[in-house]
């Protein structure tokens, strides 16, 4: 999403002032816009709010790990040496 203000003379919506500042290796930029349209300041926020919408950081789905697949033996498993019951 993108959010455009025009230059034009007559546009309703103006740019009143700007500034920037930066911290380590982010920058910011803070833009103050005017208007006594409340048709133009609905749009910009408007505008304003898809973009920030769109630029949400969305979660990341894990995918579920597969369990290792057994492999049958080729002989079935040795029986137990159980000592013999008495009385038999």
């Amino acid at each position: 999403m993108t959010f455009r203000l025009f230059g034009l003379p007559e546009a309703e919506l103006r740019l009143k002032s700007f500034s920037s500042s930066s911290r380590g290796t982010r920058m910011t930029i803070r833009i103050e816009v005017e208007t006594s349209d409340p048709f133009e300041f609905g749009y910009a926020l408007r505008n304003l709010a898809e973009v920030q919408k769109g630029q949400r950081a969305k979660p990341k789905k894990t995918k579920p790990t597969p369990k290792p697949k057994v492999k049958p033996l080729a002989l079935p498993a040795p029986q137990l040496a159980l000592p013999k019951p008495e009385g038999l």
